[in-house]
């Protein structure tokens, strides 16, 4: 596995492709999700703090690979640390329902599990969406550890697990540290790829949100694809590497 490049430009071009032919479904969604998220913002104002010697703590154990220090710990920092209000809290679920469908459908679209954009993708168990609830808090908490607390560089932690969500979302039988545990391990070597293909999609969804606001929801799309596709050649890099 460490001898395999994340190919940039394949997981680019496999993006396009696929948003030429699902992106304006795929950016209605985004609409939508966006207005109803933004309505629910507004029942409360946004609030921000965080316990730091706790998330110091936290950054230490992610730094020496501690996970099941991690594991004990992440729950204190995330009953201490408080991101947003009620309003915007319920804005994040909508989200993050409105993000898991669309993984297994991007997922599904190319395995050719689907062949056009169905709401049949959000037909998952319950647990599942419980299961990417508490993975994407997590990663989103050691993110902001590793960004408030300079242990760990969050460009360097951030790429390694973006992909547990994913991961999870593929494979609903999997703990919720595996799922963190496999990302780890499938960008392994590719830190800096994935940091430039972060900064292409950025590049890409500036570009549309220049386009009178309304292009930055079809860039959505094709982040969408981009992801999966660069998730879908590290997957394949490690089963080869396991072989």
């Amino acid at each position: 596995m460490e001898n395999y490049s994340l190919n940039i430009g394949n997981a680019l071009n496999t993006a396009w492709e696929y948003a030429k032919r699902y992106g304006l479904l795929i950016a209605v969604i985004y609409l939508l999700t966006g207005m109803l998220a933004g309505s629910l913002g507004h029942f409360s104002t946004p609030a921000f703090s965080y316990d730091y010697e706790s998330t110091q703590a936290l950054a230490e154990a992610i730094s020496r690979g501690d996970w099941e220090t991690m594991r004990n710990i992440a729950p204190t920092v995330s009953s201490s640390t408080h991101f947003f209000g009620v309003g915007s809290w319920l804005g994040y679920i909508l989200k993050l329902i409105v993000s898991v469908g669309l993984s297994n459908l991007a997922l599904g679209l190319m395995s050719g599990r689907f062949s056009e954009v169905t709401f049949d993708a959000y037909k998952l168990p319950f647990v599942l969406y419980l299961k990417v609830f508490a993975v994407d808090i997590i990663t989103t908490i050691i993110i902001v550890v590793s960004f408030f607390c300079c242990i760990i560089p969050v460009f360097f932690v951030a790429p390694r697990i973006i992909f547990a969500p994913v991961y999870q979302v593929e494979h609903p039988e999997a703990g919720i540290l595996e799922s963190l545990s496999a990302s780890w391990n499938m960008s392994s070597g590719n830190t800096l790829s994935l940091l430039g293909l972060g900064l292409i999609i950025l590049g890409i969804m500036l570009v549309g949100l220049c386009c009178c606001c309304i292009g930055v929801f079809f860039a959505g799309a094709i982040k969408l694809f981009a992801l999966i596709a660069a998730y879908n050649q590290l997957k394949m890099a490690l089963m080869l590497n396991d072989k």
